[in-house]
């Protein structure tokens, strides 16, 4: 009898451990700051270093303003921090979410997610491969290879791909499934910025649509489709060849490399 009562003692204690385990999972605090609403767990990583993280996305908001002609700054972007989230960040654009991975081992801190949520609000009808291009203008990633860190801004990473997929057809798709798709299309959002002026590549952006895209360009640009592909190929093919550490994606075969 004594056992028994001992047997359901731990049994519930455990059962207990478990539902407050559960039920934390499902709490979240917030903390705000100037410009952020940012949502945690209790006991979680952005928990205990909160200062840290409301410094690192207000600087990432900070960022995204500086890049955009004009941004809403109100209803406050809400930001949700996991200690594990398997995409590492994500945007709920018509929300004002943000969500991003924030642990111990990899912590995003992105302008990227920032940048969907203001470039939707300025045009929700911007082809998606586009807008993710221009998401990534200022956008890069470092690499080990060969015991050296490498840095690159993902635009560069356009010469990693064929040729004759330097053109503006392959750029204003409402569909985007990989990255040489977003560099193609980032490399075409600098090339267009740097060719028009701010002020009019941003007038241009929140005119665009999936279906006047090439009357648009003609307008802005004042040449043809393949007048602005001749000169954007151009423009690709003096961009700096990435350096080697970009050539190798990481496998079990390469993994010796990135050491």
């Amino acid at each position: 009898m004594q056992l028994n009562k001992y047997r359901t003692v731990l049994w519930l204690s455990g059962a207990m451990i478990v539902a407050l385990f559960v039920l934390f999972q499902n709490i979240w605090k917030v903390s705000e700051t100037q410009n952020l609403k940012i949502y945690y767990r209790p006991f979680s990583y952005a928990e205990k270093h909160l200062a840290q993280a409301q410094t690192s996305y207000e600087n990432s908001f900070v960022a995204a303003e500086q890049f955009l002609s004009k941004i809403n700054k109100t209803p406050k972007v809400k930001v949700y921090l996991y200690d594990n989230l398997k995409n590492k960040g994500f945007a709920k654009v018509e929300k004002r979410e943000v969500h991003f991975r924030y642990g111990k081992v990899f912590r995003l801190t992105s302008v990227h997610e920032f940048l969907h949520i203001f470039l939707y609000e300025l045009n929700p009808n911007v082809p998606l491969r586009f807008e993710e291009g221009v998401c990534r203008i200022r956008e890069g990633k470092s690499k080990k290879f060969k015991g050296q860190i490498y840095q690159i801004l993902y635009y560069q990473l356009v010469k990693l791909t064929s040729s004759d997929r330097w053109v503006v057809e392959e750029v204003f798709q409402n569909k985007y499934k990989d990255d040489d798709e977003g560099n193609i299309a980032a490399a075409f959002a600098l090339f267009a910025m740097q060719s028009l002026g701010e002020k009019t590549f941003w007038t241009m952006y929140q005119e665009l649509d999936q279906k006047n895209w090439q009357q648009l360009l003609g307008k802005y640009f004042g040449k043809s489709i393949d007048a602005i592909n001749v000169e954007f190929n151009h423009y690709v093919n003096q961009i700096p060849d990435p350096p080697e550490a970009f050539k190798y994606k990481f496998s079990p075969k390469t993994a010796y490399l990135h050491q």
